[in-house]
C-alpha cells in the first residue's frame, strides 16, 4: 500500500546563470546536487521552487524580522522574473515558479540562503467500560485498553493534528473534529466541522488515533478514543501533494497550536531524501514544531526491506519515526514479524539510526471514508462490523497505519502528564518499548510501543538527539536563544575547539563562531524554549499569495493513484 506512508520525493534546488551555463554562473552550495543536475539539464524548463532568504540577527522583533525575510525572498524571485505563490514563514521562504536559468541566477543573489525544488509527494498506505470490547489485534497488543481501564486515561481534551488527505465526519469521531482546514483549495479557511476526505487515507489515520468504536460496539477503537482531531488537509484525492503545501499546513498548526491544544502532529507521509536532513525544509518545519512543544510523529516509509530507505522528514533526529510491525492477526507478540515494506535505516545521507520504534501496521482496521478514492479503488478493503448492515470501516496496511498508533499513545501520555516536553515523550516511548528478538535496531528501533508502560512512566529525563538541528533552524533560532548558557555535547569534539580555535569552555555569545561546527556540538535541548514567541515565525500576511494550484497533483505523470502495499 504505497498510500500508507505518503511518499514525497523532495528535491532541493539550485540557482544560477544564463543560457550557456558556466560553472561560475551559479553557487552550488545553495542547492541540492540532484536538483542542480536537473536544472542544468533543462535550463529553459519551468520549475516550482521554494526560495529561502538569508536570516538577519539585526531585528530582534520576530514578527518584523520574519516579514522582512518573506519580502526579501519575494523581491529576489520577482527580480528574476519568477511568479510568486505563497509565504512559507515557518522556514523563512516563499514558494514560486521560475525557469531553470532564473533558478540558477537566484543562487548568486546575496539575499538568497537556499533554493529547493517544490517536489511532489505521494501518500503511501502501507472509557474504562468499553475497554473489554476492543478487538483490533494491533490496538490490544500495544496495551491501549489497559490504559483506559486501569489508568482512566483516554486522550481527553488533547489535540492531535492529522496532516493528511482530510478526515471524513465519521460517527466514531462525532464532536471531536474541532477544526478543519484544506490547503489543497485556492482559499483555505478554518471550519468547525469536517471538510471531508476525498482520498480516504486521513480518515483511516484519524480513526487509529481517536476512533471511539461507536458503529462497531467498541470493537474497532483507536488508541486514544477521547482525543480531539484537528484536520489539516494537505493531500489531494489522488494521494498527491508537494512540499510547499505540507509546509503551509505545518505553519498553520504552529500558529494555532494553543487555540486547539495541539500537542502532537501525525505525518503519515514522506519523500525520498535527496540530501541530508540538515538542508531539508520539511525537517526544519518539524524541528520548529518540536521545540515549540508539539511532538511530531512521522511514518518511516513503505520502501523496505533494504537499508537506507527511510523517507524524509522521518530522517530527522528530532521527530519520532515509526516503522511497521506485522502482528499476524493476534494480540500477542510471540508471532510478530517486521513487515517487508517497512522502511529502515541507517539513514542514507546522515547514517542515523531509524526508525525510533515500531507499531502494528499490517491489515489495520479503522474508519472508512465512503466514496473516497481509496474506497472506490479497493472496495475489497471495506469491513462490516459484527451486527452492522453497512461497511463503516476499512482495512489498510503500511507505516502510515503504524504512526498513528504511536500518535495515540502520545495523546494518552499528554493527558496524564500535560507538562511533558517532546524530548521527554520520546525518551519514555523508547525506554518503555517492548523489546523484540527479531531484526536489528535499524529495522525495529527500540522495539514495540507499549502504551501502558509509556503512560505509567515517571522518568523525568529527556532524549538528547544524537545529531544537530537543520541549518535553517540553527540560523533562525539564534535570536531567540542568544544569551542562554551553552551545553556542549562533547568537549573533545573538533579537537576541543570551535572553528575559530576557541576552546569549548571559552566560547561565549560574544566570541562564538555561529557555524556548522558549533551547531554540531551544541545540545539544542539544553536551551530554554518555553519563552520563545513562536507566533513570530508564522507571519503570512502577504497580499501577493497566489491561488494557483498548478504544483499540486501527480508528479510522475503516469496517472497512477493510490497504490496500496498489501
Amino acid at each position: 500500500m504505497r498510500w500508507l506512508a505518503v511518499t514525497i520525493t523532495v528535491a532541493v534546488l539550485v540557482g544560477t546563470a544564463g543560457t550557456p551555463i558556466e560553472a561560475r554562473a551559479f553557487d552550488a552550495t545553495k542547492i541540492d546536487a540532484s536538483f542542480l543536475t536537473e536544472v542544468l539539464a533543462a535550463p529553459t524548463a519551468d520549475f516550482d521552487v521554494i526560495v529561502r532568504s538569508v536570516p538577519s540577527d539585526s531585528d530582534k522583533h520576530a514578527d518584523r524580522a520574519t516579514a522582512r525575510r518573506i519580502e526579501a525572498a519575494a523581491k529576489s524571485v520577482t527580480k528574476q522574473g519568477g511568479s510568486l505563490k505563497h509565504a512559507l514563514a515557518i522556514v523563512g521562504a516563499v514558494s514560486a515558479r521560475l525557469k531553470g536559468v532564473q533558478v540558477l541566477k537566484l543562487t548568486r543573489d546575496n539575499d538568497v540562503d537556499y533554493v529547493a525544488k517544490d517536489q511532489q509527494l505521494r501518500a503511501q498506505f502501507d472509557p474504562a467500560l468499553d475497554s473489554a470490547k476492543a478487538q483490533t489485534p494491533g490496538i490490544l497488543e500495544v496495551n491501549a485498553p489497559q490504559v483506559w481501564s486501569q489508568l482512566g486515561v483516554t486522550g481527553q481534551g488533547v489535540g492531535v493534528a492529522i496532516v493528511d488527505s482530510g478526515v471524513y465526519p465519521h460517527p466514531d469521531l462525532a464532536g471531536r473534529i474541532v477544526a478543519s482546514i484544506d490547503f489543497t483549495t485556492a482559499s483555505p479557511t478554518v471550519s468547525s466541522t469536517s471538510t471531508g476526505d476525498l482520498g480516504g487515507h486521513g480518515t483511516h489515520v484519524a480513526g487509529l488515533v481517536a476512533g471511539d468504536g461507536t458503529l462497531s460496539g467498541g470493537a474497532y477503537t483507536g488508541v486514544a478514543p477521547r482525543a480531539n482531531i484537528i484536520n489539516v488537509r494537505v493531500i489531494d484525492a489522488t494521494g498527491s501533494s508537494n512540499v510547499s503545501t505540507i509546509l503551509r499546513g505545518l505553519q498553520w498548526v504552529l500558529a494555532n497550536r494553543n487555540a486547539y491544544n495541539i500537542r502532537v502532529v501525525n505525518m503519515s507521509l514522506g519523500a525520498t531524501p535527496t540530501g541530508s536532513y540538515k538542508s531539508d525544509f520539511m525537517a526544519t518545519a518539524a524541528e520548529v514544531l518540536n521545540f515549540a512543544g508539539v511532538t511530531v510523529v512521522v511514518s518511516a516509509g513503505n520502501t523496505g526491506p533494504l537499508a537506507g530507505t527511510v523517507t524524509t522528514p522521518a530522517t530527522d533526529p528530532y521527530v519520532v519515526t515509526v516503522g511497521a510491525l506485522d502482528d499476524n492477526g493476534t494480540s500477542l507478540p510471540f508471532d510478530d514479524l517486521m513487515t517487508v515494506f517497512s522502511s529502515r535505516g541507517r539513514t542514507v545521507f546522515d547514517n542515523l539510526s531509524k526508525p525510533d520504534l515500531v507499531a502494528p501496521g499490517r491489515k489495520m482496521i479503522s474508519l472508512r471514508s465512503p466514496g473516497s478514492e481509496l474506497d472506490t479503488l479497493f472496495p475489497d478493503r471495506q469491513v462490516v462490523a459484527t451486527g452492522a448492515l453497512t461497511a463503516n470501516y476499512y482495512r489498510l496496511s503500511g507505516t502510515s497505519m503504524a504512526a498513528p498508533v504511536v500518535t495515540g499513545v502520545i495523546a494518552l501520555m499528554v493527558e496524564r502528564n500535560p507538562a511533558l516536553l517532546p524530548a521527554q515523550i520520546k525518551k519514555r516511548l523508547k525506554s518503555s518499548a517492548t523489546a523484540l528478538t527479531f531484526g536489528t535496531p535499524f529495522d525495529r528501533g527500540a522495539g514495540l510501543v507499549n502504551a501502558y508502560k509509556a503512560v505509567s512512566s515517571v522518568d523525568p529525563g529527556r532524549e538528547f538527539a544524537p545529531d544537530r538541528v537543520s541549518d535553517a533552524f540553527a540560523k533562525d533560532m539564534r535570536k531567540f536563544i542568544e544569551g542562554q548558557p551553552f551545553v556542549w555535547r562533547d568537549l573533545t569534539y573538533h579537537g576541543g575547539v570551535d572553528s575559530a580555535g576557541t576552546s569549548w569552555e571559552g566560547v561565549t555569545w560574544e566570541n562564538v563562531s555561529w557555524d556548522a561546527v558549533t551547531w554540531e556540538n551544541v545540545t539544542w535541548e539544553g536551551f530554554t524554549w518555553e519563552s520563545v514567541t513562536w507566533e513570530g515565525v508564522t507571519w503570512e500576511a502577504v497580499t501577493w499569495q497566489s491561488t494557483d494550484q498548478q504544483s499540486t497533483g501527480a508528479q510522475s505523470g503516469t496517472g497512477a493513484s493510490w497504490d496500496p502495499v498489501d
